[in-house]
């Protein structure tokens, strides 16, 4: 039973650093970020929701485009 264990635990594990992996590479992350930066620098205004943040994203990417593969 205790392989049984490692290995359930072993596969949950990669399972979750595939998923990480995948919404970093995908910058599913950078909401979450944003999040985290607007609790720590601006706790006093309410942050936007996921949908106006990727809005903002993007009208701030085609106005400052920088080196990106896409």
């Amino acid at each position: 039973m205790p392989d049984r264990a490692a290995a359930a635990h072993a596969l949950r594990r990669a399972w979750r650093a595939a998923a990480w992996y995948a919404r970093g590479l995908t910058g599913e992350s950078r909401y979450e970020a944003y999040l985290a930066h607007e609790r720590a620098a601006h706790s006093e205004r309410p942050p936007l929701d996921r949908r106006a943040f990727w809005r903002d994203y993007h009208r701030w990417q085609d106005a400052n485009p920088q080196g990106r593969c896409c």
